[in-house]
């Protein structure tokens, strides 16, 4: 993807051009605590403390800028990249800072899962990376002096990852039944503000699937040993800032596709009490966003009948048939 940045107002381009009733700052960017990649460019978002007039820059200068602010004190955002450069990111409520928000963008669709009748929620695309970190800025003194190297610093952001990663495995009986499977989890949070830090509550949930492809998988480790299991990591917002650990909070639903590459099985899981965090200091972020749920389906596949069962993952198809449906107890 190539990037190209413009300037939104005159100071990007020529800092010491004079703005009226505005005065030139410098306002540093540290990313050593993305632990992603070092970003191509940046967007910042100014909101005066009192009057919330909006100033939006867009740069690929990632280590500092340069504005012309007016004087007092001004909320400061940064994040990765502009609006335009995420697929599966949405950004909204920028005109205030309490209301600036990123979400994930709406998932194309998938012809195998249907959405449940009257959910208050929508599908969800995995997002990108995203780095984001909200300061309020040293006061911008009227009157201050031209660009120089003594320029006054309004401030310092020190943007780190918002996106979490949930980590997903699934102990299976009679692996070597397993031909390939898919599955949804739902209850994930839409989005999260980036003032304050914090997911969206649970108003609206998104579910995220999980095709085919998107696992790997143990199979038994020896003709005696007939369990195994899969995995599959998922990019999201993570859980619901209110979300209480209930089971049915979160739903797991996984289809099995059998070795004889017709017979479909599928599991509906309430995990909402599964879903484990780990431990870490109040204010770390970063990799430490890592969700974690481990699942042991009390219903084996049934044993391997015929030939072509050897617990791989084996994607060619396009629609499945014949599912049986379990629902597991609490």
């Amino acid at each position: 993807m190539i990037a190209v940045y413009y300037p939104l107002f005159t100071s990007c381009s020529d800092p010491a051009t004079p703005t009226a009733g505005k005065e030139p700052v410098q306002v540093e960017v540290d990313w050593s605590g993305y632990e992603k990649s070092t970003p191509s460019g940046m967007t910042i978002l100014f909101h005066h403390q009192e009057t919330g007039k909006k100033t939006q820059v867009i740069d690929n200068n990632v280590t500092r800028l340069t504005p012309r602010l007016s004087p007092g004190r001004h909320w400061a955002t940064a994040f990765n990249l502009t609006e335009n450069e995420f697929d599966n990111i949405r950004f909204s409520g920028f005109d205030t800072a309490e209301t600036a928000r990123a979400y994930a963008a709406e998932h194309p669709g998938s012809k195998w899962y249907d959405t449940p009748a009257g959910a208050d929620g929508y599908v969800a695309s995995q997002p990108e990376w995203l780095a984001v970190d909200t300061i309020l800025t040293n006061p911008v003194e009227p009157h201050s002096t031209t660009l120089s190297p003594e320029m006054t610093v309004a401030g310092t952001l020190h943007p780190r990852n918002i996106i979490h990663t949930l980590h997903l495995t699934i102990h299976i009986g009679n692996i070597g039944n397993l031909r390939a499977a898919r599955g949804a989890i739902s209850g994930l949070a839409a989005g999260r503000r980036l003032s304050a830090d914090r997911p969206d509550d649970n108003t609206v949930t998104v579910t995220h699937l999980i095709e085919p492809d998107n696992w790997t998988d143990r199979p038994a480790s020896s003709p005696s040993d007939t369990s195994g299991f899969i995995r599959t990591e998922i990019r999201c917002f993570g859980l619901p800032s209110n979300h209480s650990g209930t089971p049915g909070e979160n739903r797991l639903e996984l289809q099995t596709l059998l070795a004889d590459g017709k017979t479909v099985k599928r599991y509906d899981i309430p995990v909402g009490h599964l879903i484990n965090r780990p431990d870490t200091p109040p204010g770390c972020r970063g990799d430490d966003l890592d969700l974690f749920l481990e699942v042991s389906l009390q219903a084996a596949l049934p044993p391997v009948s015929g030939s072509g069962g050897n617990g791989s993952i084996d994607v060619w198809f396009d629609d499945w048939d014949d599912h049986i449906d379990f629902n597991m107890p609490i």
